[in-house]
């Protein structure tokens, strides 16, 4: 009995040795697997950090209700433009361009695609998307990170919404011409009835 014992407490000893280590590095790969630490995903609009990215990132301020802009629409857009740095305002107004026509800087080729008419998108650029390590006068310095609150006013298509992308009017220019074309409408010597008739469907 005495070495059924022995050979039982070999046998039990050998089989410890054997499986101890697979249960080791079992319980090692448990315990690194229970050490890991879940990393919370950084949103990329509120992450941006000037300096540090080449992304672009943008946020949808007001969802628009109107046609969905895409490449080759003519868009006329109100912009705000600042530097990150700062926060200091260097250019705001309206464009008209053509989406993909390479006229604007890349970040708003990249950033504006996608926008409903009537929806607002501030885009966040890095210099890269941007004006670069040139910069724009004295008005953008270089590799600077921009900031564009755009709001998407039209979209249109054809060659005389392109045309009109090159031509420029000021409200009062704008005013002159209608009347100037007005004018080839209205025969000569006219009254005031005959513009009634002629603009107000009169007979």
């Amino acid at each position: 009995m005495r070495s059924l014992s022995i050979i039982v407490l070999f046998l039990s000893h050998n089989a410890f040795a054997f499986v101890g280590p697979h249960h080791a590095a079992t319980f090692k790969k448990s315990a690194l697997m229970s050490t890991d630490v879940e990393v919370e995903e950084v949103d990329p609009f509120e992450g941006y950090s000037p300096g540090e990215t080449s992304v672009l990132a943008k946020k949808d301020t007001v969802s628009g209700d109107g046609e969905i802009c895409k490449q080759g629409d003519i868009l006329t857009i109100n912009y705000v433009g600042r530097l990150m740095t700062n926060g200091k305002i260097f250019d705001e107004g309206t464009m008209a361009f053509k989406l993909g026509n390479g006229k604007v800087i890349p970040g708003w080729e990249q950033g504006l695609e996608g926008l409903r008419v009537g929806g607002k998108r501030t885009l966040k650029i890095p210099p890269n998307l941007a004006y670069g390590t040139r910069g724009a006068g004295d008005i953008i310095p270089a590799n600077a990170d921009l900031s564009f609150d755009c709001e998407l006013e039209k979209v249109a298509n054809g060659p005389l919404a392109e045309i009109m992308t090159k031509v420029s009017f000021s409200p009062r220019q704008g005013i002159l011409l209608a009347l100037l074309a007005l004018s080839f409408l209205v025969p000569k010597g006219a009254t005031v009835g005959d513009l009634l008739n002629i603009f107000g469907g009169g007979s």
